[in-house]
């Protein structure tokens, strides 16, 4: 009796033991798909912030543009560009980039010249030129960038400034005047409007000198061509000249 009843104990635990192990595997089987819903919500998701600040990013990596071959001083003459409805000021010329000394930096009057009206700051460039700005006492009116270079250096002038060094080509519009010199003079003066996208006009004259002791070359910047001609900055702007072919003195004009 006793071992009837082990055997039907025995029998009765086996019975569980693979009831559960059949239950477990039905479970597993019987396990239900996941929903639309969920499915979507594993995917991974990319976010409109995310679209934003990659679209944001291309827009800035297109809008660097490297300037192949900019002129020698653009840096000086692009800080001198006046913005509309803006002026020159003593303080802001005085930070002019990539000037290498000023000496003085502050305006002062021409202490070998008394009477002389004008106030000046001067900056060296390098070793072959220089920026003068003169005006009042309250404000710059006109600025100058000149060089030189002896013979005995080098004959040809090659370290003397160009046109091309200080201003690019598309923001130059020739000027003419009845004090133009000959193409093939040694002497030779020209007038230009400058103006840069955004800007003023300003107004240059550019000359350049080939004389026995060696080249030299002067531009002037304004806002009116009437500055380069103030009896004011007459010892100033020595190299400018109003005179004829014939050498006489006359009354420069412009074709504006």
């Amino acid at each position: 009796m006793l071992s009837n009843r082990l055997f039907s104990a025995a029998v009765f635990m086996g019975f569980i033991a693979l009831s559960g192990c059949s239950d477990k595997a039905a479970v597993e089987e019987t396990k239900p798909e996941p929903t639309a819903k969920e499915a979507v919500t594993t995917e991974p998701v990319v976010t409109a912030s995310t679209d934003a600040v990659e679209t944001e990013k291309s827009a800035e990596d297109a809008e660097v543009v490297v300037e192949e071959n900019p002129p020698r001083f653009a840096s000086i003459t692009d800080s001198l560009a006046l913005k509309p409805n803006a002026e020159w000021s003593w303080d802001t010329l005085a930070s002019t980039p990539d000037v290498q000394k000023w000496d003085p930096k502050t305006p002062t009057k021409n202490e070998y010249l008394p009477e002389d009206p004008s106030y000046s700051i001067w900056g060296g460039l390098d070793e072959h030129g220089g920026m003068a700005i003169y005006g009042t006492k309250a404000k710059p009116v006109l600025i100058t960038i000149g060089s030189g270079q002896g013979v005995m250096e080098d004959e040809t002038g090659s370290a003397v400034y160009k046109t091309e060094d200080l201003f690019r080509a598309n923001e130059l519009t020739p000027v003419k005047s009845n004090c133009d010199t000959e193409e093939d003079d040694l002497f030779s003066q020209r007038f230009y409007k400058w103006q840069k996208t955004g800007h003023q006009p300003l107004y240059i004259y550019a000359i350049t000198d080939q004389a026995n002791a060696g080249t030299s070359s002067d531009v002037g910047i304004a806002k009116s061509f009437d500055e380069f001609f103030n009896p004011d900055y007459s010892n100033a702007l020595t190299n400018i000249r109003a005179l004829n072919a014939e050498y006489n003195d006359i009354t420069c004009t412009f074709e504006l």
